[in-house]
């Protein structure tokens, strides 16, 4: 594990119209809380961040990212092109509609998804895509694709859209550490055997549960993540190794022998407690780390073949609690074969 990680915030589509709906008010509280409590490297909008694409609606996502100090990165979404193909607004307000950017040895790829209706890419992107892909495999980075739409898209035809074929030649045959999308209004990890893919919850109508966004934790192997809703409070808790059952894709992503644990937090007051235990059992305190930081020995030569849960509580000194559980696996051959699964199933959505 490397000692500089890259955490991003990723919210959810804004879909902002006017400035007295509640998802305009959440935006403005995600980015009140991400520059005061989470400060990441960046923040990386997955589109459909405004509903009409109107000047009215583009000032008011300007107000939003207007506020980060992060740096701020979006995409184009469905809504962001409304009636507009070749995304001209977008473009006046926000620049190049697909595009590629490095930090600390990740590179980050953004796809306009959006370049046929309800979806597509054209030839020209796909060979930018391929380009940027092979380049940054040969200098050794490690990968990150953003795109507005989710290839598991409930009641959605994605297979055979323009260039989605070359598309899923250039994901399924190149070494992705995920594809993050907007979209789908509600939560999703997908697994497919080889890749991950993660959508996350909308600002605007969410499905699922409260409003919110995504924190987003990368270094090396580990890749983390949690969802922080509009209805939290207190310490937000993220179990950044070892990596949970649904995120891992090979054997390097198990338990194969003592390993120690690893816990980020973001706290407005400081952590006073905190703990953690394996499989239900006692609550054991963790051993201070740096910065906001802790680690517990999971004793993988000594756990049964199979899977284990894994759960810290942080406590803060308003007696706030801020929480995450994880399932792992542990086999101490190294044997692992992912396959696909979704993580929570979703059989219907009432936005496609």
């Amino acid at each position: 594990m490397s000692t500089t990680p890259v955490i991003f915030v990723w919210p959810g589509d804004l879909h902002l119209e006017f400035p007295d709906r509640p998802n305009y008010k959440t935006a403005l509280w995600m980015a009140d809380e991400v520059n005061d409590l989470i400060r990441p490297d960046f923040v990386q909008f997955a589109g459909d961040n405004v509903q009409h694409a109107k000047d009215g609606e583009w000032a008011l996502f300007k107000s939003v990212h207007e506020k980060l100090k992060a740096p701020f990165h979006a995409l184009v979404g469905d809504h962001d092109a409304h009636h507009d193909v070749g995304a001209h607004a977008y473009q006046s307000h926000l620049g190049a509609t697909y595009k590629a950017y490095t930090v600390r040895g990740w590179r980050f790829i953004c796809l306009n998804t959006m370049q046929s209706r309800p979806l597509g890419m054209s030839e020209e992107q796909l060979i930018w895509f391929r380009y940027e892909v092979d380049s940054a495999l040969a200098r050794g980075e490690r990968i990150v694709v953003f795109q507005h739409h989710y290839p598991f898209q409930v009641w959605e035809d994605f297979g055979t859209a323009p260039g989605m074929a070359a598309w899923r030649e250039i994901i399924q045959t190149k070494p992705i550490t995920a594809i993050f999308a907007g979209h789908t209004h509600y939560g999703q990890i997908a697994n497919d055997g080889r890749h991950l893919y993660v959508a996350t919850r909308s600002i605007g109508e969410p499905e699922g549960g409260p409003a919110g966004y995504a924190i987003v934790h990368l270094d090396g192997e580990d890749l983390a993540l949690t969802y922080r809703s509009v209805d939290d409070r207190g310490p937000v808790a993220l179990i950044t190794h070892p990596r949970r059952l649904i995120l891992a894709t090979k054997a390097a992503h198990i338990v194969t022998g003592p390993v120690q644990a690893a816990v980020r937090a973001w706290s407005a007051a400081p952590i006073t407690a905190a703990e953690a235990r394996i499989d239900d059992g006692p609550w054991i305190a963790m051993q201070p780390g740096g910065e906001r930081s802790w680690s517990f020995l999971l004793p993988g030569d000594t756990l049964a073949k199979g899977e284990h849960t894994f759960e810290v509580r942080l406590t803060d000194a308003n007696k706030a609690e801020g929480t995450d559980r994880i399932t792992f696996l542990c086999d101490r051959s190294g044997r692992y074969n992912p396959y696909p699964t979704v993580e929570p199933v979703v059989r219907a959505t009432k936005f496609c």
